[in-house]
């Protein structure tokens, strides 16, 4: 994943995708290593590796995860624990082809009975802040929330 900041607003990626001669292919993000995708098997690939909803799904948690640690930081908090799971549905729509119907996310942080406050402070803010929830969750069906357990 190539990025370089050419003003302190303002970020720009580059990553290219690359057909294996197969089902699936490679994804080049310069500078990281490759990362790999593939059709599933129920449309006709061989589902070797994760297919791009899930590599979707997958970036919607990592965006969880990373602006939570964003807020952690600044807040100087150690959490006990963070994870994020996103789940969804996908749907065939009549003369539209596949959709999403339904994606859920949940932001999930362990806690010691001390830091409650600030984690559930943390763990909102991750919800307000995160990129790529907000901006999915203004064209798709997406709920996000947060939840803080004690450990």
């Amino acid at each position: 994943m190539m990025w370089h900041m050419t003003r302190r607003d303002v970020l720009h990626y580059e990553v290219r995708g690359l057909w294996d001669g197969r089902s699936g292919g490679k994804i080049r993000l310069p500078g990281l290593f490759d990362l790999r995708f593939d059709t599933p098997k129920a449309f006709g690939g061989l589902g070797r590796y994760a297919c791009a909803d899930q590599l979707f799904l997958s970036s919607l948690a990592a965006c969880l995860i990373g602006t939570f640690l964003y807020f952690k930081g600044k807040m100087r908090f150690g959490p006990v624990h963070v994870e994020a799971s996103v789940k969804a549905r996908l749907v065939l729509a009549k003369d539209r082809g596949y959709r999403f119907s339904n994606i859920k996310a949940v932001l999930l942080v362990l806690s010691r009975k001390e830091d409650m406050i600030i984690a559930k402070r943390c763990g909102d803010l991750a919800v307000s802040y995160c990129h790529l929830t907000q901006t999915a969750g203004a064209i798709l069906p997406l709920t996000v929330k947060s939840r803080v357990k004690l450990t």
